[in-house]
């Protein structure tokens, strides 16, 4: 069980989802090398042994970072089991390449929300509530 987040890149940045015209393509967040070298900038010593799937541990808990098997990459999905200490270091990520990350609890940018970390909170609630403990 996870708190999930879609980053996703598109020819502008958006304030909500509701904002992004049926149209608007989605674009290539760059090929998957530049992706792992970017995940690595901000979560260092994250393992990209597998290409398409990244996994980083750090004191506030893990992530895992699924880019898939084409390159370029066209989306990253987000499975974090952390605190909401991450959450400050997934915006620093979008926000340094123009990317948007949906927050897939509240379906609010993460970038744009006057609280990103409400949906980790509100997807934690949810979690202690079904499975009960206290992971990160």
């Amino acid at each position: 069980m996870s708190w999930d987040v879609l980053i996703m890149k598109f020819s502008r940045p958006y304030q909500s989802m509701a904002e992004i015209p049926q149209e608007e393509p989605s674009l290539p967040l760059g090929s998957r090398a530049s992706v792992h070298e970017r995940v690595l900038g901000q979560f260092p010593g994250a393992n990209w042994t597998d290409p398409a799937w990244g996994i980083w541990t750090g004191p506030s808990g893990s992530i895992e970072f699924s880019i898939g098997n084409n390159d370029p990459a066209a989306t990253m999905m987000l499975h974090v089991r952390a605190s909401s200490e991450v959450v400050a270091m997934i915006v620093r990520l979008c926000i340094s390449h123009g990317w948007q990350a949906i927050d897939c609890t509240s379906s609010e940018f993460l970038e744009r929300s006057n609280d990103p970390t409400r949906g980790l909170a509100l997807w934690k609630a949810y979690r202690d509530q079904v499975v009960g403990g206290n992971e990160p």
